[in-house]
């Protein structure tokens, strides 16, 4: 039986370059948490959207001037519903 001297040298290559092929794949952002967090985040805001329950947001009101045809003048009163954190900023007009 003969042993090969390079079994052991190829071995201690295979397991460097799989432990950094792992690590490489744990630190990359498909995994982010933030990114994560963020990602849940605005689903449940785009969900408050749709069923119209604003109690995250800020509300503030304000008057809109329309004028058509150069003769009728409008105004219309609508509401901004506004959500702001770090990292998310997001804002709906609704009449």
């Amino acid at each position: 039986m003969v042993k090969n001297s390079f079994t052991l040298i190829e071995t201690l290559i295979s397991i460097t370059f799989l432990s950094v092929v792992i690590s490489g794949f744990m630190y990359s952002s498909y995994h982010d948490e933030i990114n994560q967090e963020n990602f849940m985040l605005l689903n449940n805001l785009e969900n408050s959207f749709d069923t119209k329950d604003y109690k995250n947001f800020t509300k503030t009101n304000k008057t809109l001037q329309i004028t058509q045809n150069q003769e009728t003048t409008q105004n219309i009163i609508i509401s901004k519903y506004q959500f702001e954190n770090k990292n998310i900023k997001i804002f709906k007009y609704e009449k």
